[in-house]
C-alpha cells in the first residue's frame, strides 16, 4: 500500500514565490515537490501552498492565524512549513509581538496533528540596522523554540542577501524582498534537503 504524505507550505508573499511585482508566481513549493517525489516515488504526495502577499503573522491586524486555522481544519497534514515575520518587521513590530503569534500559529498546527518546519526570516536589502537587529533577535527565538513535533530551518543563514555577489543577485533577487525563480527554486532545494533528512 502507498505511504501518503501532505504538507502545507504556509505564509506570505515568499511563500506564495511572488515576484516581478506580484505579476508572476513561482512559489518554492514547486521544487519541492519535485525533489519529494523523486525521495519518495512510491508515496502519494500531496503540497498545499498559502501565501498571502502582505500579511501579518501578528493577527489581528493580519490574517495569519485564521488562514492557518481554517486550513488546518480542513485538511489534516503530516507536515506545516511556515515561514512568516517580514511584514511584521517591516511594520516595525518588534520581536516581542511577532514571537508570541508565531508561536500561536505553531501550536496550531501541531494541535492539528502536524508536524512542524518553522523557517526563519530571509535578509532583504533594508540596510536599516533596526530592523536587521530585530530580525537576528526573532530568528535566534525560532530557533531556540523547544516542542514536540516542531522542527526549524535556518534559512536566513542559506539565502544571504547583503553579503551576496552581484551575481548572486542578479540571479536570484527579484526586488530587496522577494525571489526570483531560480532563488524560489534554491529555497524549495534547501528545504527539501532538510525535509528528506527529517523523514528518513
Amino acid at each position: 500500500m502507498s505511504k501518503s504524505l501532505s504538507i502545507l507550505c504556509f505564509g506570505n508573499s515568499l511563500t506564495a514565490g511572488y515576484y516581478n511585482w506580484g505579476q508572476d508566481y513561482h512559489p518554492y513549493a514547486w521544487k519541492l515537490e519535485k525533489r519529494l517525489k523523486a525521495a519518495f516515488p512510491t508515496h502519494i504526495l500531496r503540497i498545499d501552498v498559502d501565501g498571502l502577499p502582505g500579511d501579518l503573522v501578528k493577527s489581528p491586524p493580519g490574517r495569519f492565524l485564521p488562514r492557518l486555522q481554517q486550513k488546518c481544519a480542513a485538511t489534516s497534514y503530516d507536515w506545516v512549513i511556515i515561514l512568516g515575520g517580514t511584514n511584521d518587521l517591516g511594520s516595525m513590530y518588534p520581536p516581542e509581538k511577532i514571537l508570541p503569534a508565531l508561536k500561536e500559529a505553531w501550536a496550531t498546527a501541531i494541535k492539528s496533528g502536524a508536524n512542524v518546519l518553522a523557517l526563519t526570516i530571509p535578509e532583504c536589502g533594508a540596510r536599516l540596522q533596526r530592523l536587521i537587529d530585530a530580525r537576528a533577535e526573532l530568528n535566534s527565538q525560532i530557533l531556540k523554540h523547544d516542542a514536540d513535533s516542531f522542527y526549524a530551518f535556518d534559512l536566513h543563514k542559506e539565502i544571504p542577501y547583503l553579503n551576496a555577489t552581484k551575481e548572486t543577485k542578479a540571479r536570484i533577487w527579484d526586488d530587496a524582498v522577494h525571489m526570483k525563480p531560480d532563488g524560489y527554486d534554491l529555497v524549495g532545494n534547501l528545504i527539501a534537503d532538510h525535509l528528506i533528512q527529517l523523514l528518513s
